[in-house]
């Protein structure tokens, strides 16, 4: 063996990529890295140790268990139940230390509980030392009481990171909340944690949880579906939390007094949420402040037929502008409701959904937006003269999309002049999605002629614009975006019919994606062009 393959540190990273870039968490894998691990002895520990540190699922450790053991310990029955004769000797758990000691991420599903029985679930258990001693990584995927005992003899004080899923019933589990509210004592380095009840909400989940948050100080990412006020009084205080994600089933969170509203000063990475309606996150948002939050991601779990109310919608923006700061960077809002799969006209044409420069406003003090996500609203009431009010206040953005997520068939108020504003005071722009009428424009005054090409720039979805004068609106287009090649939009099927000033809007977008191309190939050969010309220069030629 060459001695550069002698030092375990060594084997241990090249064992470490083939994981990560061969076919990773594949039978292959694991059987190429048993396969080294019985290659010769140097080779076989640091096989083991990176075959075994992650495992997705809990058959390894139960088919090193029965190999441990002795014929006719361990037996399966019909249905595939794994039990055994009796519990395993001192020795025989040595044996399996040996590789239970490597495990430091462990997955834990429901399927595969349902292969052991009792006895070995009590085997497990009651271990004479710690079963898995180095475990940092635990996500339980079963809700059932019989087996919160197993749970909490995994967790150990070396656990990190933590995730708990699944309810076995309409009512939430006792043995589940008493564990849970032990878990700052016994897991107090944990950095990371995901805990839900699946929307079975009560008061003794809710202070498990609470109990668990209190006792946790190391506390970096958090995820969970079941929170009350005293829970968000403790996040608030810690300084380690970077990462909140927020399940709001229903609003629980009580009502904050005036002066005692729960106040984040820690610097959050990005808090989502994901909830079943806007006006269920405007509750929430109420009760409490972000000082300092780079990103916010919201999801909206929505199956109503309609996009959304207008008043929630205004509603929510109100109150998410006195949540967080103008620190903010990206705010994306998505809603599970496929809105491009809207067909009825009698939605679409409803100027009810079309909300108002004013609704949005609130969200001018947000100045260090770079990434903003106003997809979902239907923005044909805004103007040009509102939007270059909005990029004025923007100047950062890089990314932006407003109301271009569904086929709205409310004309636009936005005309190409509003692009033009939009490009002219976010020079960083390099993506844009927005409706507007586009038509051709005077391109020797303001604003046009005082705006700078942006040429990083390469993204325009335009949803359903219509359009008058394609080939002016590609040349138009062409001067300030010269590195765009092609525009998108919606399409729509043959049983849809598009009401004027929409009608024909396809073959024509299509007619101007079809003449930026040329635009485009002309300017690169005008490039080399130049740069071939500079080269034989006589002049050149002497310097």
């Amino acid at each position: 063996m060459h001695i550069c393959l002698l030092p375990p540190e060594i084997l241990l990273h090249i064992f470490v990529i083939y994981q990560h870039y061969g076919p990773m968490y594949t039978m292959s894998s694991r059987v190429t890295l048993a396969s080294l691990a019985r290659t010769c002895k140097t080779f076989k520990e640091p096989a083991l140790d990176i075959l075994w540190k992650d495992l997705n699922e809990l058959k390894p450790l139960i088919s090193c268990l029965v190999a441990c053991l002795p014929e006719g310990v361990s037996n399966t029955n019909a249905r595939g139940v794994l039990t055994l004769k009796r519990p395993p000797s001192n020795g025989e758990w040595r044996l399996i230390n040996r590789y239970a000691q490597r495990i430091h991420s462990l997955r834990v599903f429901t399927t595969q509980l349902d292969t052991i029985d009792d006895r070995v679930v009590q085997a497990l258990i009651y271990v004479p030392s710690p079963l898995l001693p180095n475990l940092r990584g635990l996500i339980w995927h079963d809700g059932r009481e019989c087996f919160v005992p197993l749970l909490r003899t995994l967790l150990g004080p070396m656990i990190t990171s933590f995730r708990l899923d699944g309810t076995s019933s309409s009512h939430p589990s006792f043995a589940k909340s008493a564990l849970l509210a032990s878990l700052g004592v016994r897991c107090p380095c944990i950095r990371e944690l995901g805990c839900f009840y699946d929307g079975l909400d009560s008061e003794e989940s809710s202070d498990a949880i609470c109990e668990a948050l209190c006792g946790l100080k190391e506390l970096h990412r958090l995820e969970t579906d079941v929170l009350n006020t005293r829970a968000l009084f403790h996040l608030a205080s810690l300084p380690s939390l970077e990462y909140l994600h927020f399940f709001l089933t229903t609003y629980s969170i009580g009502e904050a007094q005036p002066n005692s509203v729960p106040t984040f000063s820690s610097h959050f990475d990005q808090v989502r949420f994901t909830t079943p309606t806007p006006f269920v996150l405007s509750q929430c948002l109420r009760n409490v402040r972000f000082l300092f939050c780079r990103s916010v991601m919201v999801c909206v779990d929505y199956d109503d037929d309609t996009p959304y109310d207008p008043l929630d919608a205004t509603d929510l923006i109100s109150s998410f502008s006195k949540c967080f700061s103008p620190a903010l960077e990206k705010f994306h809002f998505d809603f599970g409701f496929p809105f491009s799969g809207i067909v009825e006209e009698d939605i679409l044409a409803d100027p009810s959904f079309a909300l108002r420069f004013d609704v949005v406003a609130p969200l001018l003090s947000f100045s260090h937006l770079t990434d903003l996500d106003l997809d979902w609203i239907c923005a044909s009431a805004i103007d040009d003269v509102s939007l270059k009010t909005m990029a004025q206040s923007w100047p950062q953005l890089e990314s932006f999309c407003l109301g271009s997520s569904a086929r709205w068939l409310v004309p636009p108020s936005l005309t190409f002049v509003g692009l033009v504003h939009l490009i002219h005071h976010c020079q960083r722009l390099r993506s844009i999605g927005m409706p507007f009428c586009a038509c051709p424009v005077d391109t020797d005054s303001e604003p046009f002629s005082e705006t700078i090409a942006n040429e990083k720039l390469t993204t325009l979805f335009v949803g359903v614009s219509p359009i008058v004068d394609p080939i002016a609106v590609a040349c138009q287009l062409h001067t300030l975006l010269p590195k765009l090649t092609t525009v998108g939009l919606f399409d729509f099927d043959a049983e849809f019919f598009a009401p004027p000033p929409f009608e024909h809007f396809e073959d024509e977008w299509n007619r101007v994606n079809d003449f930026l191309k040329v635009l485009f190939t002309n300017a690169k050969m005008k490039r080399n062009a130049g740069q071939v010309a500079g080269l034989t220069d006589p002049g050149h030629i002497t310097r």
